[in-house]
């Protein structure tokens, strides 16, 4: 039986990110949630356009630096 690594990683982020109470940098995302490096930039890319995610601070050439899980809009 083949593993998907993007969907298992994809999962460490939206784990890592649910436990944090606030904001979260992606450098700990990339330390610390247990996925692939080379899996994060893409997962939050696919997670902002979904809709789960929103960045709060980018990089210079619109990678994300900040991101977190997009709070509800009916408060």
């Amino acid at each position: 039986m083949d593993v998907n690594y993007k969907i298992l990683d994809t999962q460490r982020i939206t784990d890592y990110i649910s436990t944090s109470a606030n904001e979260v940098s992606v450098e700990n995302i990339i330390l610390y949630s247990g996925a692939d490096k080379l899996r994060v930039y893409p997962a939050l890319f696919e997670l902002e356009q979904s809709g789960w995610l929103e960045v709060v601070e980018r990089e210079e050439l619109g990678a994300p630096s900040v991101v977190r899980k997009k709070r509800n809009e009916d408060k």
